[in-house]
């Protein structure tokens, strides 16, 4: 491979600039321009990128520093082209979609909230009180003999889990609800199925980048009414990548 480059992103700009936060192989990561908008890059002379931990954290330090500033429509992890006509004909074939696109999300920044039970122990004691047939049923076991129950033990196991999802997606959506709030646009469980029984849900919020301190603030109020029941995590403003709606290939 000739003198290629590795792709971060798209962005609004008609001049050539560059970013201290170094790119994939610590190489100078720069803005390759055309017309007025411009591919986010750095030199890259391999056929493919390997998803090591230096290289996939690279990516997303490069982005991080990018977002602070920018509207960032981001590419795939691992996207390379081969030589800079591949990037002008890139951003050129898809100009008119990157320039509505950008436009469209101008200002904008993602955040992904998790929010997370603290204690399942406590969550567990609550589904069994509002729901007494749990317990009828539990005595009901262990009345019989152990190699008995195995059926049993089965379905009670199913009636808990059904519980435990409808109290999920209730205490889910309150909590979303007023979070959504806060921010223009809002997408729950878009990430994928929430992985872990603490987890109520995961979302992603679209805001303004200067509205990202007050969304942390009632991220914060919000966990401070919830204290010692739910736990939230979420990141910093990140490229808007759950409110895009242009998939591209180099």
């Amino acid at each position: 491979m000739a003198q290629g480059y590795y792709l971060y992103g798209v962005i609004a700009s008609s001049e050539a600039r560059a970013w201290e936060a170094p790119g994939v192989q610590k190489q100078e990561v720069r803005a390759h321009v055309f017309r007025d908008i411009a591919a986010v890059a750095s030199p890259w002379t391999s056929d493919v990128v390997r998803a090591t931990p230096e290289n996939c954290l690279a990516h997303e330090r490069v982005l991080g520093n990018v977002v602070q500033t920018e509207t960032v429509l981001p590419f795939e992890f691992g996207t390379i082209a081969p030589d800079a006509a591949a990037v002008d004909k890139l951003l050129q074939r898809n100009y008119l979609r990157f320039q509505r696109a950008l436009a469209k999300l101008s200002g904008a920044v993602e955040v992904n909230v998790t929010a997370l039970w603290h204690d399942m122990k406590e969550i567990f004691e609550e589904v069994v009180k509002a729901h007494p047939m749990i317990v009828a049923y539990k005595r009901e076991i262990m009345s019989k003999p152990y190699e008995q129950t195995y059926q049993d033990r089965l379905r009670i196991g199913q009636v808990v889990a059904e519980a435990l999802e409808t109290k999920r997606r209730l205490e889910g959506e309150k909590l979303f609800k007023v979070l959504k709030g806060n921010a223009s646009k809002a997408c729950r469980d878009c990430m994928g199925k929430p992985a872990g029984e603490k987890v109520i849900f995961s979302a992603a919020f679209l805001l303004k980048r200067d509205a990202y301190s007050s969304f942390e603030k009632s991220l914060m109020e919000l966990g401070s009414r919830h204290e010692g029941r739910v736990d939230f995590k979420y990141t910093d403003p990140l490229p808007p990548y759950h409110f895009i709606d242009v998939k591209v290939a180099v």
